[in-house]
């Protein structure tokens, strides 16, 4: 009944997504890619696109006929999830999705996203834009469900049961938009959100982010409304997909690696969520102590904090807390204080679990450094920097620096120490996984055995620090081939780990 503008009639400065499968003409114009390209999984787009693209779709919406629906916001900024939906099916009703509509379908990229997004679909496309560009750079790609989703009825719960896990578990980071005061509380009932949250929880990314651009929730930490029974509270449009959401849930939560994993899904649900408010609540109080310059402060709240992420598997999350841990050390101590080489330390120990190994060895030898020139060569805290260098230098592959890193770490522990102290028993551990990696299997197995001596002695036979010597021997009997010896010794780090921690730690 109409003949829609030529594309090329549509003027929009686009920035252009660096792995585009098609090829942008020299002019504004973007041609209609070919049906190959159209057939790719499109799962991000760089945020700097997104303002073009919604835009673009108003745009191509305000310039054609329609009936319904009418919509008359016309900047895109207004736009909410529901007008989107609307703006999309008057282009084409047929359409599912925004990336299939050709006028904008090359800004849209195969592959995981940097950032997924849960937020209330009642937020502006002004608010999520903002609230992305607050967090994150305008080159990183995202993967926003107004734009991902199917906008129709065809997308069954069953079908964002299975998508979801693809999007918030491989992306790298995922964020929780709040854009206003009782926003947070509202996300935390939702069910859809909730299984959002679920799926990151369980995974070995870091924990979900709070974005909260305005300070809107700072105050809901501390009220106590944000504690309750998640699992049994949450709320659904249609009743039935509560019904499937806990479903799904209690599988997730009922095995795998996590810490949250085992035998009762709903506890640790519950417990996954709390520890997302506790830890979150407690990432924001840094950063508004860090904002209000309360250094003193930070130092007093931040360290069982980070301890608590570290326990829990979250890297990133410890390694925003325990550098602003440090920068307050700093300024409370001054920068060559043995409480600043401690700081620079823990530091170092997050770098290496993050996989970013010069980053960790720079910390470490700083830390070295300032309490060398405080404390003199033969310290103790000397020997523990030296040997988180050594762990460095293993990793790294460089194995003559890390046994000469570790073996000063040991001289130092027994003249200060003695030959018995469990501090001993860690150096002889971090060497004989040395010779270990060098192929010195006897020599490897010595210095284990050493260490289990001295672990047994002081801790007795059922400490879990028992329990990784006895591991890390198990693993060279494997490597000797003497199998049987190799499978006693792990079935009995297992019993000790079991008794310690349960049958569902990670351990």
């Amino acid at each position: 009944e109409f003949s829609p503008p030529a594309i090329a009639e549509i003027q929009v400065n686009i920035v252009p997504s660096p792995a585009m499968t098609a090829v942008q003409p020299a002019a504004a114009s973007i041609q209609t890619p070919t049906a190959t390209f159209l057939t790719t999984s499109m799962n991000s787009i760089q945020l700097q696109n997104v303002p073009h693209v919604v835009e673009r779709l108003l745009k191509y919406y305000h310039s054609t006929p329609h009936r319904f629906p009418k919509i008359t916001k016309t900047s895109w900024r207004d736009l909410t999830s529901s007008d989107l939906q609307g703006v999309v099916q008057a282009v084409d009703p047929g359409l599912a999705t925004v990336y299939a509509v050709p006028c904008v379908s090359q800004l849209f990229l195969p592959g995981n996203p940097d950032v997924a997004l849960s937020y209330r679909w009642s937020a502006t496309l002004g608010d999520i834009h903002d609230g992305l560009c607050s967090a994150c750079r305008l080159e990183e790609t995202v993967w926003v469900d107004i734009l991902f989703n199917g906008q129709n009825t065809a997308l069954t719960p069953e079908a964002v049961l299975e998508l979801t896990p693809k999007r918030y578990q491989n992306a790298r980071r995922h964020v929780l938009l709040v854009t206003s005061a009782q926003d947070l509380e509202l996300l935390l009932r939702r069910g859809w959100i909730c299984f959002e949250i679920a799926v990151r929880m369980i995974s070995d990314k870091p924990m979900v982010e709070l974005l909260d651009p305005h300070r809107k929730a700072s105050a809901l930490f501390q009220s106590g409304r944000l504690h309750r029974d998640f699992f049994a509270d949450m709320e659904t449009f249609q009743p039935e997909d509560k019904t499937l959401i806990q479903g799904a849930i209690r599988k997730l939560f009922t095995s795998g690696d996590s810490y949250l994993a085992g035998a009762d899904p709903t506890h640790n649900f519950n417990r996954g969520v709390g520890d997302f408010v506790n830890l979150t609540g407690g990432k924001h109080l840094v950063a508004d102590l860090a904002e209000a310059a309360s250094w003193e402060r930070i130092t007093e709240a931040a360290w069982t904090l980070s301890e608590e992420m570290y326990d829990k598997g979250k890297f990133s999350d410890c390694l925003f807390v325990r550098e602003h841990l440090l920068t307050a050390t700093q300024r409370v101590h001054g920068h060559e204080h043995t409480d600043v080489a401690a700081g620079l330390d823990n530091i170092g120990v997050v770098y290496r679990d993050l996989g970013k190994l010069p980053e960790a060895l720079a910390k470490h030898d700083e830390a070295l450094r300032i309490f060398r020139s405080n404390l003199g060569d033969d310290h103790i805290d000397v020997a523990k920097s030296l040997d988180n260098i050594g762990l460095v230098y293993r990793d790294l592959g460089n194995l003559a620096e890390a046994l000469a890193k570790h073996d000063e770490a040991l001289r130092i522990r027994r003249s200060k120490l003695g030959d018995d102290h469990t501090d001993v028993a860690a150096s002889l551990d971090n060497i004989g996984l040395v010779y270990g990696n060098l192929g010195n299997l006897p020599e490897a197995l010595a210095k284990h055995n050493e260490a289990l001596r001295i672990r047994r002695s002081k801790l007795g036979d059922d400490h879990i620090d028992v329990a990784k010597s006895l591991d890390n021997i198990g693993l060279v009997y494997r490597d000797l081939g003497n199998l049987a010896e190799a499978l006693a010794k792990h079935d009995e780090a297992l019993r000790i780990f079991r008794s310690n921690l349960g049958d569902d730690h990670i351990d």
